[in-house]
């Protein structure tokens, strides 16, 4: 019983560490934005990501960002997908939570 308790352990603070933002690319200024897009993107998968729901993760992002930092915003979610979009400067980061992709643009 008490192996299968420490075998389980780490399973699980493993799993908290993959839903935790990891940035991959950012050209985003100045840092306290870049902050910000990681907290509304955070707040936005938490509530959609149990539902595989990437539309509505994906319009939630885009709203906040928009309200925040001025129209234009897109967001793009999924699994395995790359990219290549015109964007207007320093306002671009690409996420990953867990294993999915979160591509926020400006342009």
């Amino acid at each position: 019983v008490l192996l299968k308790m420490a075998a389980a352990t780490p399973e699980v603070d493993f799993k908290k560490l993959i839903e935790k933002p990891i940035v991959k690319v950012c050209d985003f200024a100045p840092q306290e934005c870049v902050q910000e897009a990681i907290e509304v993107t955070t707040m936005a998968m938490d509530k959609f990501i149990s539902k595989k729901d990437y539309d509505g993760a994906a319009k939630a992002i885009k709203d906040q960002m928009d309200k925040k930092f001025g129209t234009l915003w897109h967001c793009a979610i999924g699994e395995g997908f790359g990219f290549d979009v015109t964007y207007q400067q320093k306002n671009m980061m690409y996420i990953y939570y867990g294993q999915v992709g979160i591509l926020i643009y400006k342009c």
